[in-house]
C-alpha cells in the first residue's frame, strides 16, 4: 500500500511538473509572437515609408506627372474649378493618380484594423494626408469619392469632420 500511495503522488508531482512546463512554453510562446508582431508592424510602417518616397520620387522624375500638378497649381479657382479646365487626358491621368493613393490608403486601412499598422502611426502620419486627400477624390470621383469598402468610407468621413 505505501508503495502505491508513493507512485501516486510521484505521478501527481510529474504531472504538475509537466503543467508548469507547458504553461510556461505558453507563456513563452505568446511573448515570441507578440515581438514578431510588433517586428511585423516596424517592417509594414518602413516599407509604406519607403514606398511613399519611392512614389514622391518617380512622381518628380515623371515629366507628365510633374507637368501635370504644376498645371493644377498655376490655374486659378478652387480645386475642383482647376481640375475641370484640365484636358480631358490630363484629368483622367489626375483621377488616376487621386483613386491610387485611394486604394493605397484603403489597404493601409485593411492593416491598420489588423493591428499590423500602429495607432500613433495612423493618427500622426496617415489621418492628416487622408484628411488632405479626399475632398480631391470627392470631387473628382462623386458621389463620395472612388468606390470602396464602406469602413474606409466611414473612416474618411471621422477624419475629415475631426479635421474642419
Amino acid at each position: 500500500m505505501g508503495a502505491s500511495l508513493d507512485s501516486d503522488r510521484l505521478n501527481r508531482w510529474l504531472t504538475l511538473g509537466a503543467n508548469l512546463g507547458v504553461l510556461v512554453g505558453l507563456m513563452l510562446l505568446i511573448f515570441e509572437i507578440e515581438q514578431n508582431s510588433d517586428l511585423v508592424r516596424a517592417e509594414i510602417e518602413q516599407s509604406r515609408s519607403e514606398s511613399y518616397v519611392a512614389w514622391l520620387r518617380q512622381a518628380a522624375a515623371n515629366d507628365q506627372i510633374l507637368e501635370l500638378f504644376v498645371r493644377m497649381d498655376t490655374l486659378e479657382g478652387s480645386f475642383g474649378e482647376r481640375f475641370k479646365q484640365l484636358e480631358p487626358i490630363e484629368r483622367m491621368r489626375f483621377r488616376q493618380i487621386l483613386e491610387a493613393r485611394f486604394y493605397d490608403y484603403e489597404n493601409l486601412f485593411a492593416q491598420y484594423e489588423d493591428g499590423f499598422v500602429s495607432q500613433g502611426y495612423w493618427e500622426q502620419r496617415i489621418a492628416p494626408s487622408i484628411a488632405e486627400w479626399a475632398p480631391r477624390w470627392n470631387i473628382t470621383n462623386p458621389p463620395d469619392g472612388p468606390g470602396g469598402r464602406k469602413e474606409f468610407k466611414d473612416e474618411i468621413r471621422r477624419i475629415t469632420q475631426e479635421s474642419e
